[in-house]
């Protein structure tokens, strides 16, 4: 038999990762977040604790019809493995995410790469939505 882990521990490993990382269930909804997670959400103007519960596509409803949206998708409903950079509009910030079936659902771990994108000189794309995969 394997290791087995009590919740606080899991809590605790998540809480110790610097990068973002979203629990989503079966249906895009959050179900839980880690710290660096809650305070991309705070920057953005979301309460995380109003997050709980609410899907993507409630929370985020300018990701609808996106590259975003259909990479969510993948990864939420088929069960797919993905990996995406974004531009968001919102806090003007290059983000690279990953995502991860974990059925039912995903567990989406994203970062702030803007500084890299700057440095290579990509700027903002210029596509009106803002939200863009590179």
């Amino acid at each position: 038999m394997g290791p087995t882990f009590q919740k606080n521990d899991l809590m605790s490993v998540l809480e110790s990762i610097a990068d973002a990382v979203v629990k989503l269930d079966g249906r895009a909804n959050y179900t839980a977040m880690n710290r660096a997670a809650a305070e991309i959400f705070r920057r953005l103007g979301r309460d995380p604790e109003q997050i709980i519960g609410k899907s993507v596509w409630q929370v985020f409803p300018e990701i609808k019809g996106t590259v975003v949206e259909r990479k969510l998708r993948e990864v939420v409903e088929e069960d797919i493995s993905i990996r995406y950079d974004f531009y968001y509009p919102g806090d003007k910030r290059w983000y690279e995410t990953q995502g991860y079936p974990s059925s039912p659902g995903a567990i989406l771990i994203f970062r702030d790469v803007t500084s890299l994108k700057t440095a290579s000189s990509q700027s903002a794309p210029s596509d009106g939505r803002g939200i863009v995969q590179t």
